[in-house]
């Protein structure tokens, strides 16, 4: 990982902490932010020529059976919005996935601003989708038990 994606992971770590009550890195070094029906996650990885790139990416559904309807649906619809891509996965030999909507941005054009204002606009977004798809294709929220 290159100096500038550390010092940027410090600084998203900080900054989403700063903005919203509850925040705190995983294991894995995501920022995970909880909200009421679901929870964010802020990853800063390495970007093309050493700039860094955030992803921020909430979970729609998951327990979601992998039907050939929802499969058609994220093919067909997962790039209709105009901000961010819904996408699916399944991790091992299962037959359930989990559903997902994601927005990355360049490290470089990151401030505290604007990475508050996605991690709203994904939080806002994933709610609506989930509200739309669980009654037509099933799942739990991944904060239901």
């Amino acid at each position: 990982m290159s100096e500038f994606t550390d010092s940027l992971r410090t600084k998203c770590f900080e900054w989403v902490k700063g903005q919203f009550t509850g925040a705190y890195a995983n294991r894995h070094g995501a920022v995970v932010v909880p909200f009421e029906k679901t929870v964010v996650f802020v990853e800063v990885t390495d970007g093309l020529g050493g700039g860094g790139r955030v992803n921020v990416r909430a979970p729609v559904l998951v327990d979601l059976g992998l039907t050939p309807e929802v499969t058609r649906h994220v093919a067909v619809n997962g790039g209709n919005f105009l901000f961010g891509a819904l996408s699916f996965f399944t991790e091992g030999e299962t037959d359930a996935a989990t559903l997902e909507f994601e927005y990355s941005l360049f490290g470089e054009t990151v401030n505290e601003t604007v990475l508050a204002e996605t991690v709203r606009l994904v939080t806002a977004s994933a709610t609506k989708i989930q509200e739309d798809l669980q009654p037509r294709f099933g799942g739990r929220s991944i904060l239901a038990r």
